[in-house]
Formats: structure tokens, C-alpha cells, sequence
């Protein structure tokens, strides 16, 4: 599985999102992609994962320029406390993320360029009505205009 990755990467890639959507699904696909950014000291590799016990896991196998993020939502949450992950909580305001203690990341930098927990101002669709609707309508008023590749300070190559 890895040998297929690194494959289908460019070579003078420099930095890679793992997933735009989806996840490592199984504890081979993750230490496949460990493999690749071993093979690839060069590259940045990052990823957002709700798979935290699988990083749990695999911890030790993890190397520096693979920066991992772990997302709230999911059923492994208690992980990223136990063992102090690097996480990103979506926050419905600035002010929210101000309280917190946590800088926003508008365009990945964080995630890929640092090692510490950061914000996501709320993005996506919201179901109608929904408090976070009404969030995402004042985030919208006040000019933020979500995560769009144009906002990003690198082009990363999503694999």
C-alpha cells in the first residue's frame, strides 16, 4: 500500500494534506502512510483525524514531518486528553476561541506548521435554524469567508 503512494505522489512535492474528507480507516492504511512520509524526509505530510486510537497506537511510528491533528467528534475523544494530542476545536466565534486560549488556523499553517492545539472558526453547511447556522451567518457578516484553497499560504497537494 505504500509503494503505491509514493507512486502517485509528485516528486518534488513538498507538502501533502492527507484527506480532504475521510479518515484512516484501518491501522494498516495509517502505518502506510508513515511508511510514505519516512521514505519522503523531505515532504510535510498532515493529516485531521478522528482515528486517535490509531495515533494512540502507533505513536512511536509517527515521524517529525507528519503532523497529525487530532478533531473532536468522535468516539476516541477521551485519547486526545489522556495523552495531550495536538487537536483543533471548531469554535462559533473569535471571541470563543480567544476564551479558549487557542490561535485560529485560517489556512492549515497551524496544522501543518506547528505542534500545538489550535481553533477552526465553524465551516460547512449547518442544518437550517441550528445555533451553529446562526453562528456560521455572523462569521459570514463579520468576512470570513470559510477555507478555500485561495486562503491558504501553501498549496498543499491533497492525497
Amino acid at each position: 500500500m505504500a509503494q503505491l503512494i509514493l507512486e502517485s505522489l509528485p516528486v518534488d512535492a513538498r507538502l501533502v494534506r492527507v484527506h480532504v474528507s475521510g479518515d484512516f480507516f484501518v491501522e494498516s492504511y495509517f502505518l502506510a502512510w508513515m511508511m510514505v512520509a519516512v521514505a519522503r524526509p523531505e515532504t510535510v505530510f498532515y493529516a485531521y483525524t478522528k482515528s486517535v486510537n490509531l495515533w494512540v497506537l502507533n505513536r512511536s511510528k509517527v515521524p517529525g514531518n507528519f503532523k497529525l491533528t487530532a478533531s473532536f467528534g468522535g468516539r476516541w475523544d477521551h485519547l486526545i486528553r489522556e495523552y495531550g494530542l495536538k487537536s483543533a476545536t471548531v469554535v462559533f466565534s473569535v471571541e470563543q476561541a480567544e476564551t479558549l486560549g487557542l490561535a485560529i488556523d485560517h489556512d492549515d499553517s497551524l496544522a501543518y506548521g506547528q505542534d500545538k492545539s489550535f481553533a477552526l472558526l465553524l465551516h460547512g453547511t449547518q442544518p437550517k435554524d441550528s445555533v451553529a447556522a446562526k453562528a456560521l451567518s455572523a462569521l459570514k457578516a463579520q468576512g470570513h469567508k470559510g477555507y478555500s484553497r485561495k486562503e491558504r499560504k501553501a498549496e498543499p497537494i491533497t492525497a
